[in-house]
């Protein structure tokens, strides 16, 4: 295991990095710095110049003390599928795999990049077979991502996807880490600005919708711009009239949002016989607006609680308490792709 790793999570609003030092893990060094508007939509990089302009600043600020990084990739250009394939060693399963799956997934193996999660390995008709999560993103866009952080002068080791990243940082310690009464499966969802992921460790939804959709929609109902819109919708106002219309307004975007988060749960659900999701952890920058985790917990009808993302490391981190609890949320994705697992 490297005795340092950094982990990078380019978004929507910002670039975000975490260096985790082994062993036992520690989180010793965080940074962020913003992106300008349109740099990054829907997790795909539009402007790569600022952002390796920001992954420059980001650098020189944090004083990391590494270039060698691990990037998350997460956006509708990314396809996760569960599939069953005939058992192979290691070496050959890998060398066949593009025959192998062309047919599960919608983008030419030539111009994907494939990867995959073994799930289980099981016996069917005498034969060994493997269940796995198959991921696959398009090869351009990860190639955009690479290039980014090379301009930057940093040095890509891994590409994880951010869902995975995620559960490792975010998910329960030892399990779900339940009581027996609620044994069950655990969903996370985090919320970015543009995107939303909801996954299971063998399902997996990216949502083209998050906290800047909610924020968007007080700005055009109220007339005003993106920015006060924004500090309204996180109750930043003195003004009660305007706090009051712009609650209203989130409130009934924030509630058709949290359907599609309900509508995928429910498709897992029900393509996975017997399984119950007990628990919804969440996290994200978007997790953080005013009542939205008492409004998962009502319309989702399970127990919703915020993911902790620093509970398997260990914060080392010149912040005061209420620094680290703002930063926490943020910093979910950045600090599970520096956690071994992602492949390198």
């Amino acid at each position: 295991m490297a005795r340092v790793r950094i982990g990078v999570d380019i978004g929507a609003t910002a670039v975000r990095a975490a260096e985790v030092k082994f062993s036992p893990p520690n989180l010793v060094r965080v940074g962020q710095v913003p992106l300008p508007a349109g740099a990054v939509t829907s997790g795909e990089v539009r402007d790569p110049e600022a952002v390796g302009a920001a992954l420059r600043d980001l650098w020189k600020s944090a004083k990391f003390r590494k270039r060698e990084v691990v990037l998350g990739v997460g956006n509708q250009r990314v396809v996760v599928r569960e599939v069953s394939l005939p058992w192979l060693p290691e070496k050959e399963f890998r060398a066949s795999l593009p025959f192998q799956v062309q047919e599960h997934v919608p983008i030419p193996v030539e111009e994907a990049v494939l990867d995959y999660e073994i799930l289980e390995e099981y016996e069917q008709e005498g034969r060994k077979m493997v269940r796995l999560l198959l991921v696959a993103a398009q090869k351009a866009m990860v190639d955009q991502l690479v290039q980014c952080a090379e301009a930057a002068k940093l040095t890509p080791v891994g590409i994880d996807l951010v869902p995975f990243a995620i559960v490792r940082s975010a998910g329960s310690v030892d399990g779900m880490n339940l009581e027996a009464q609620d044994a069950g499966d655990e969903a996370i969802v985090d919320i970015g600005a543009d995107l939303t992921s909801a996954g299971v460790p063998r399902f997996v939804r990216v949502l083209s919708s998050g906290g800047r959709e909610i924020t968007s929609a007080v700005a055009r109902s109220m007339g005003i711009e993106d920015d006060e819109a924004e500090r309204l919708k996180r109750g930043e106002s003195h003004d009660p009239d305007k706090l009051q219309q712009a609650g209203q307004v989130a409130q009934a975007r924030a509630t058709s949002f949290v359907d599609e988060v309900r509508s995928s749960l429910d498709f897992y659900q029900a393509q996975s016989k017997g399984s119950r999701i007990a628990r919804v952890l969440v996290t994200g920058g978007g997790s953080k607006l005013p009542g939205l985790a008492n409004l998962l917990d009502e319309r989702l009808a399970t127990h919703v609680a915020r993911g902790q993302a620093f509970h398997r490391v260990n914060p080392s981190l010149d912040l005061s308490p209420e620094a680290m609890a703002a930063a926490e949320p943020l910093l979910a994705v950045a600090v599970g792709l520096a956690l071994p697992g992602g492949r390198e």
